[in-house]
């Protein structure tokens, strides 16, 4: 029994379509299998711009100083470089005895909404 070409090309098309098509979930599937983080008591929430790569960060609209052994975690735990943010984020962070930024965490949005010092 063979199968006619427009419905095989009308199948695969719509598995493709729906294949490529965003969920319309607004939490992403990663934060429901994830384990929760524990994330410093002391740290201060704020929203970060992306980096310009000059070895400075904007949160909240100051411009801190990237401490040399600065982290950056994304919302999965793993660290990444600054250059790889390309938008704002809700973030919190932790600065060095110097005053430089050295612990930086991006938030999910269920951590996001927990209230902490700014």
């Amino acid at each position: 029994m063979d199968i006619p070409t427009a419905l095989l090309y009308t199948i695969i098309s719509t598995v493709a379509e729906m294949a490529m098509t965003p969920s319309a979930d607004s939490q992403p599937a990663y934060e429901t299998a994830a384990i929760a983080r524990t994330l410093p008591p002391e740290a201060k929430q704020g929203v970060m711009q992306p980096p310009a790569g000059d070895g400075f960060l904007i949160i909240n609209g100051r411009q801190w100083p990237l401490a040399p052994t600065a982290q950056i975690r994304s919302r999965q735990n793993l660290i990444v470089v600054p250059m790889q943010i390309q938008n704002p984020v809700d973030v919190v962070y932790l600065t060095d005895a110097s005053g430089a930024i050295f612990r930086v965490w991006m938030l999910t949005p269920s951590e996001a909404s927990v209230p902490r010092p700014r």
